[in-house]
């Protein structure tokens, strides 16, 4: 069994089917990584002597993403960032273990709403990594698209010294360029056209997830939502339309009440 393959396998266990590897290379040569990510945020600046990203992504609940913005997503999402982190630390140690360095990216790195409005970028970009291990391509709304589960992915990435074959990013654009997530976005912050030609409005971004954060409901995910790539066909999985408004109105109640209540 090859290291690629075994690497796959504890992945497995952690309940990830969605892992890939990268040349760190890649990120010199690749039009769309070279000109969008700076020589600093690359990683062989952030780990001297990395060879491989080795990726790994956690789909999103289409039902739950149904709800968005809430309550139910919002925990949602959160519960993804942290199996996504714990699994990064676990094939780390995997490396290690077989005298290999490694380096686990944070999921986030970056400090919150005023953290993006001073720097609107992570110093690691999971998506680029995702996309240059040929997961997925980038779409209208600037994530990655993926073939099975369209955009509705998380992603983490663990660096390492250890060569891993690759695959390379995917040749044939999934986006299939509907614009449905552009007519989604409440804010406007979303143009048609393709990727890295058009750059989501992140200000926009910014200030619907500050406005929603202040009620305990971020992220938005409107735009993830509408994409149709990757959903099965058959009836829609998500609630009814009067449970959808009792779930989003939930949060909102709440804070009523603590507002009038002085906490």
């Amino acid at each position: 069994m090859t290291l690629k393959d075994e690497l796959a396998e504890v992945a497995r266990s952690l309940g990830i089917i969605d892992i890939g590897f990268a040349d760190v290379g890649l990120w010199s040569t690749d039009p769309i990584a070279s000109a969008r990510i700076r020589p600093l945020n690359r990683p062989d600046s952030i780990m001297q002597g990395c060879r491989t990203a080795v990726v790994m992504g956690i789909p999103v609940p289409y039902a739950t993403l149904l709800t968005a913005p809430s309550i139910a997503y919002n925990q949602m999402y959160r519960n993804v960032n942290a199996m996504l982190d714990m699994a990064a630390q676990r094939i780390a140690m995997e490396l290690m273990a077989r005298g290999w360095q490694a380096m686990p990216i944070p999921r986030d790195g970056y400090h919150g709403i005023d953290g993006l409005r001073d720097t609107p970028t992570a110093f690691f970009s999971h998506r680029h990594a995702a996309y240059l291990a040929g997961m997925g391509t980038f779409g209208v709304n600037n994530v990655i698209i993926t073939p099975r589960n369209g955009p509705r992915i998380r992603w983490v990435t663990v660096l390492t010294d250890a060569v891993i074959d690759g695959d390379g990013p995917m040749e044939e654009e999934v986006c299939i360029h509907c614009d449905r997530c552009v007519r989604a976005c409440p804010q406007n912050a979303l143009s048609p056209g393709t990727y890295p030609d058009i750059i989501t409005d992140k200000t926009g971004c910014i200030d619907r997830s500050e406005m929603l954060a202040k009620q305990g409901i971020a992220p938005c995910g409107l735009c993830i939502a509408a994409c149709p790539v990757g959903l099965q066909k058959g009836p829609t999985p998500g609630p009814t339309e009067a449970a959808r408004a009792e779930i989003q109105s939930y949060v909102r109640k709440r804070f009523a009440r603590s507002r009038r209540s002085g906490r």
